[in-house]
This record gives structure tokens, C-alpha cells and sequence, in this order.
């Protein structure tokens, strides 16, 4: 069985990923500690997202040379490329108002975290074409988007929208609801989590956060795992 499993696995590994679809964001409310149902970022606003990577490292020299080095991974930035700015998403974010049935904007005095979900399509060993799932956790979201709107000439220029969010990341939990930790004894911090066709819980991945959760180990060795939160 365990190998049935592993044999799916190396399929469904996708070569290539590309295409960017159904932006979806939820809410997290620290005092519960539990994330809102997802709310759709917009329909068809999707363009483009760009995450990447915000750690340096600090290398340490002794008796003439590199000992060692000490990673400093504060975490990721994202920014997404829309066709329009979501109004519901500035509201929950405290950047707009609605007055009456006008929407205005405000200065913005909270930060409100939260959860963000995107799917991209791909193609795996087999040659299908998957579409993958994911969710980035604890994202911060301070400054409005960027607009950029042009006057049309001979061609229609098209419009577009920046919105930039910082990740604080979950801890990876055991499935008792302890922290995992890593074998230094440290919490492991997930920035995001994607799953593929054929992966447990990949049909209903969207409906709700899935935070990242290690299974008990099962027959000598532990496969990722998920669960949904209510």
C-alpha cells in the first residue's frame, strides 16, 4: 500500500508550472485562532503572482575561513497582479468604506491577517495536466494596491493592479495539536502548502483553510499531511 502510494506520488509530480486562477483569501481571527470561510478575491482578476523569498545569511570566519553560515529566513513576500482591485478585500483590510452605496478610501490603522489561496495549472511525468492548490498562511497585507491606469490609443491599454502581502507562516502541528518539531528540537514554521490530484483531502482543498498537520507515523514512516480547520 505503501508503495501504491509512492508510486502516485512520483506521478503526479508536476515538470512544469504555469497559469494562475481563483484567488480566494479568509480571514484570521486571533482570538478564536481560527481562519474564516474564504471569500473570492474578485472573479476573473487573477493575472499574476510573484513569491519570493525575504532571508539573508550571515557567514562566521574563524582561524582564516568560513566555519560556518547561519541562516536568517525572515519569511516571504508576495505580490499579485489583478485586473481590478477586490472592494471587499480593501474593506476587510480597513483601506475602503462604504459610504452609503459609494466606496471611498480611508486611512488604513489595523492589520488584519489571513490566509490566501491560488491555484496554477501544471504537467506531470505522465503527461496530464493537474491543476495544483495552494494555501500561504499568516499574510499581511499594509499598503494599498498600486494602480496604474492608462488612456487607450491605438490599442486598448489594459489596466493593472499591485497588491503586496507579507507571510508570518503557521508552526506545523502534530496531529495531537502539539508542536512539531524538527530533530534540533526547533518549531517548524510552513509558509505554504500545495497538493496535487490524487493527494488526501486535494477536492475539497479550497473550501476551507488546511493547515499543515504531520500524521502519527504510519507503518515505520510519516507522509505529510492536512486538516482542515473549522
Amino acid at each position: 500500500m505503501a508503495n501504491a502510494s509512492a508510486s502516485a506520488k512520483k506521478q503526479n509530480k508536476l515538470l512544469v508550472r504555469f497559469n494562475v486562477q481563483n484567488f480566494k483569501y479568509a480571514k484570521y481571527d486571533p482570538d478564536s485562532g481560527k481562519y474564516a470561510d474564504p471569500t473570492l478575491y474578485g472573479e476573473g482578476m487573477a493575472k499574476t503572482i510573484a513569491i519570493e523569498p525575504d532571508s539573508s545569511t550571515k557567514s562566521i570566519y574563524g582561524d582564516g575561513r568560513r566555519i560556518c553560515s547561519i541562516i536568517h529566513d525572515k519569511g516571504k513576500t508576495v505580490n499579485i497582479t489583478t485586473n481590478n482591485v477586490s472592494e471587499e478585500f480593501e474593506i476587510d483590510m480597513g483601506r475602503k468604506i462604504l459610504i452609503g452605496s459609494a466606496v471611498a478610501d480611508i486611512k488604513q490603522t489595523k492589520d488584519v491577517p489571513f490566509a490566501f489561496y491560488f491555484e496554477t495549472s501544471g504537467v506531470n511525468k505522465k503527461g496530464g495536466m493537474p491543476l495544483a492548490k495552494t494555501w500561504a498562511y499568516c499574510l499581511h497585507s499594509l499598503t494599498p494596491p498600486a494602480e496604474n491606469l492608462q488612456q487607450t490609443t491605438d490599442e486598448i491599454n489594459e489596466s493593472e493592479f499591485e497588491t503586496a502581502f507579507t507571510s508570518d507562516g503557521t508552526l506545523l502541528k502534530n496531529a495531537d495539536g502539539s508542536n512539531y518539531k524538527d530533530e534540533n528540537g526547533n518549531d517548524v514554521i510552513v509558509w505554504q502548502m500545495t497538493v496535487v490530484p490524487g493527494d488526501e483531502g486535494y477536492d475539497t482543498f479550497g473550501d476551507k483553510v488546511v493547515m499543515p498537520v504531520m500524521p502519527a507515523t504510519v507503518n515505520g514512516g510519516a507522509d505529510a499531511g492536512a486538516e482542515v480547520e473549522a
